[in-house]
């Protein structure tokens, strides 16, 4: 039970959801889908480089250092330098969705995810963050946006973004990775970052 867990855990990474949540924007019905094939793959793409690609070579790089020094970092000194190389990675990827006016909800997206990650980063200094909760919590607050902006469309998603959000906390608990209260102030904390980003950046 507790390897099907992990395998669960691993699929609702924080590094996946803006990848999972860009591909169901484009090729759920809404307004988006009428986007060319060569753009949606495109915005895919870019996405999945900045938001797991780029940190998984940084974890990476971190790994073969520690191997090199033959001593082996903190874990809370590499999980702070993983969230601001993912911080720097979404800065970029809103830069780059900047070009386009028609592109400013994928650049809403970028900086959501931006200002949840320097959230986890402060948060970090006080208790443990669940950076799992602050993705879904992000997720649920942009569909939740997108349904009130008329995208009845992906009101569907909205749902099983909520049961995902739920079972992810489910899983951390389960897991021992985190107390309530912290899943509880991460999802929230993701929510209501994401409801500005989109309303006012």
């Amino acid at each position: 039970m507790k390897s099907i867990a992990k395998i669960l855990s691993n699929l609702l990474h924080p590094f996946l959801i803006p990848i999972y949540v860009e591909a169901l924007l484009l090729f759920s019905g809404s307004i988006y889908t009428l986007y060319p094939m060569r753009l949606k793959v495109y915005l895919i793409w870019a996405v999945g480089l900045y938001s797991a690609v780029l940190p998984l070579l940084t974890m990476a790089l971190l790994k073969r250092i520690q191997r090199l020094r033959g001593r082996e970092i903190q874990r809370r000194h590499k999980m702070t330098i993983m969230m601001f190389v993912c911080a720097v990675c979404y800065l970029l990827f809103a830069i780059t969705m900047m070009r386009a006016p028609s592109l400013i909800i994928f650049r809403k997206m970028a900086s959501s995810a931006l200002l949840c990650t320097m959230f986890c980063i402060i948060l970090s200094r006080f208790t443990r963050p669940s950076n799992h909760l602050t993705a879904m919590g992000a997720a649920v607050a942009f569909f939740v946006m997108l349904n009130i902006a008329g995208e009845q469309a992906v009101f569907w998603i909205l749902q099983w973004t909520l049961l995902a959000a739920g079972l992810s906390a489910s899983i951390r608990l389960y897991l021992g990775r985190n107390r309530s209260l912290q899943l509880l102030v991460s999802f929230v904390g993701g929510f209501l970052l994401t409801t500005l980003s989109m309303l006012y950046l």
